[in-house]
């Protein structure tokens, strides 16, 4: 599983920390999500986020794997409502539409645009990585655009 931390403040917005939650391997599906949600739990602690933005799940073919992004994104939620954090789901067409313009852009063009739209010292080659900051950029953007849209209707 990925994960990033932004600060959306800026422009453009910074990513704090990002990776991957490390889980041992060979553990046992009850481990797994044992250690998911511990350091979840940490990133939380240390970071303080307003937020938790997971991507939705979409069909898989794979039932096994669909399993398993199911079980741990179930964690995360747990994670964020847990410590009351605003929780929010983008499908992968409304990641890659708000990252590149284009609701079927591949991988790679996520990689290049995240690179660019958080102007990253280096590329971000794993997936789960760069899907995570796509994510949280997602998130960042439309929380923004909800906030003036707030605001105008105050104003108006």
């Amino acid at each position: 599983m990925g994960y990033a931390v932004i600060d959306p403040r800026g422009e453009p917005a910074t990513v704090v920390a990002c990776g991957i939650v490390e889980v041992p391997r060979g553990a046992s599906t009850a481990e797994r999500l044992l250690a998911i949600a511990t350091a979840l739990d940490l990133l939380i602690a240390e970071h303080a986020p307003r937020a938790l933005a997971l991507e939705r799940l979409f069909f898989n073919r794979n039932v096994r794997t669909a399993m398993a992004v199911s079980e741990a994104r179930g964690v995360a939620l747990l994670c964020g409502a847990r410590a009351g954090l605003e929780v929010a789901e983008y499908t992968p067409q409304e990641v890659k539409l708000s990252v590149t313009g284009s609701g079927s852009a591949d991988k790679k063009a996520v990689q290049r645009m995240i690179g660019l739209l958080a102007r990253l010292e280096r590329p971000i080659t794993e997936d789960n990585v760069a899907d995570a900051i796509a994510i949280a950029l997602t998130h960042a953007r439309r929380s923004r655009l909800a906030e003036r849209l707030e605001a105008a209707v105050r104003e108006a």
